[in-house]
């Protein structure tokens, strides 16, 4: 068989070619310390790492939630713990005004500085993580809580059922009697009111056709058909009530919640009227006892008048408020706790994923510089041969 010159280049070349691809592969391998850097490298190996990458993905995402779930139950946490200690100040506050040694200039200082306290807490319910609020359910954009015009009601009557819409901002309380009997709507009925704690007192009237007590800053609408009579200030019977400051939730009734793992959800934000409570800005009630603010919100109003009596019952209801909302940062400190517990979890199985996807593409470091040095030498070889025949003549043959 004969073999023309133009074969034995042809195959020449095919050996250099073959040799340079072949020390170019082994040179990438040691370039990146990997033995799989095409699928064409290992098919099956190239889908173990593509699943193994898939899984790792979902991991990282589930990390990610846990991490930032973490970080926003750790700051809820923290702001609860100082909650807790303006709660100790609260009680101890409202514990003195209900013991009757103080006058009723020392009652109203004690009042102010209850409602120094309320505004403490009502910050801290207001807090952010970075631009979300954190007590603010799933309206992390919206903020929880606004103080609106609220009463305690200080008399007899009206129920807090009888009132309508009040609108105005207050700096202080406001005290409101009735001065005569009758039905708000059917009959002409006349009060008083004071804009400073009871020094000084203003009167106003509403005839059969109105329905709106007008109290300086603040206006007060009442139900047609309410049925009020006189204030008595010697058996403090009668009608009476307190204008005061109600803070309103306007957050969501439902948690912002993420995965953290195939299967396991976790509340990263707190609806704030839970803790709190205070009035639903959806309804304009009050949320359903223990009522944290609500409660407060009475003390300070009873606090005012130097009611001690009234001042002590509510001292039992900011307690039982008190205990759920300690029920309610347990709740907080055990959503931590699992966040923290898969974060870590994962953060091992993503180790162990890593490594397994090591074991499938990675190289062995000895072993190619070997196989480095093998194909280096074989390609020099395959140079030099391929020098020699490229360089032959007809005058080799003669």
């Amino acid at each position: 068989m004969r073999i023309s010159t133009s074969q034995i280049y042809s195959q020449t070349m095919n050996s250099v070619s073959k040799s340079l691809n072949d020390y170019m592969d082994v040179n990438s391998w040691v370039s990146t310390q990997k033995e799989i850097n095409a699928p064409s490298d290992d098919p099956a190996g190239m889908a173990n790492v593509v699943n193994l990458r898939g899984y790792d993905a979902a991991l990282e995402q589930y990390y990610n939630n846990a991490e930032m779930a973490g970080e926003y139950l750790g700051s809820a946490d923290g702001l609860l713990i100082k909650a807790s200690t303006t709660m100790s100040s609260v009680l101890e506050q409202i514990e003195q005004a209900s013991t009757g040694t103080y006058t009723d200039a020392q009652s109203q200082s004690i009042s102010v500085e209850i409602q120094g306290y309320l505004d403490s807490l009502l910050a801290i319910a207001n807090s952010k993580m970075g631009s979300d609020y954190l007590f603010s359910g799933e309206a992390t954009d919206t903020s929880p809580y606004d103080y609106i015009p609220g009463v305690t009601v200080t008399g007899d009557s009206p129920a807090k059922s009888d009132f309508g819409e009040i609108s105005g901002e207050l700096d202080d309380p406001v005290i409101v009697q009735f001065t005569s009997d009758g039905t708000i709507g059917t009959d002409t009925v006349s009060y008083t009111y004071s804009l400073d704690g009871g020094r000084t007192w203003l009167t106003g009237s509403l005839t059969t056709t109105d329905l709106t007590l007008e109290l300086g800053d603040v206006s007060v609408e009442m139900n047609t058909g309410t049925a009020v009579t006189a204030w008595d200030e010697n058996d403090d019977t009668g009608s009476s009530f307190v204008v005061r400051n109600s803070a309103v939730y306007n957050g969501s009734d439902a948690a912002m919640s993420v995965n953290i793992s195939e299967g396991t959800e976790i509340d990263m934000t707190t609806v704030g009227s839970d803790i709190f409570g205070g009035v639903d800005g959806g309804t304009g009630t009050a949320y359903s006892d223990p009522n944290l603010f609500e409660s407060i919100s009475d003390a300070v109003a009873y606090a005012w008048i130097g009611n001690e009596d009234a001042v002590a019952d509510t001292l039992v209801a900011v307690n039982e408020a008190y205990k759920e909302m300690t029920n309610m940062m347990a709740d907080v400190g055990a959503r931590e706790e699992k966040t923290e517990f898969i974060s870590t979890s994962l953060s091992y199985t993503r180790e162990r994923v890593s490594d397994a996807i090591s074991n499938e593409e990675d190289a062995d470091s000895a072993a190619l510089t070997i196989e480095l040095s093998k194909a280096e030498y074989i390609y020099q070889a395959v140079l030099s041969s391929t020098s020699d025949v490229i360089g032959m003549s007809i005058l080799d043959y003669l």
